[in-house]
């Protein structure tokens, strides 16, 4: 085998590739909570608009965070989305 194909197999990181497995669908959940709760439309639109952010967004980050530097890279993109919409949910359900 060439160096580089062995270089890649080295460079392989199971922390990102269980960021995209886990980390992803629950970003995509969050944000898409996070749309139906705050979004000021009606119940249906907003579940709608919420639900059809979800997909999209899921595929994306599955697609890019195996593709980042290393596994704490792919998980602080994860937590740098999730952190924040988690917050605004608790706070939204507080309040």
């Amino acid at each position: 085998m060439s160096g580089s194909v062995l270089d890649k197999a080295v460079n392989h990181s199971a922390a990102r590739t269980l960021a995209a497995v886990v980390g992803a669908p629950l970003v995509a959940f969050a944000v898409g909570a996070g749309l139906m709760a705050w979004l000021p439309e009606a119940g249906g639109v907003s579940f709608a608009v919420g639900f059809h952010v979800i997909i999209p967004l899921w595929v994306a980050l599955a697609c890019l965070l195996p593709l980042l530097r290393d596994g704490r890279v792919a998980w602080g993109v994860c937590l740098a989305v999730l952190v924040p919409v988690a917050a605004a949910l608790w706070w939204r359900s507080t309040g």
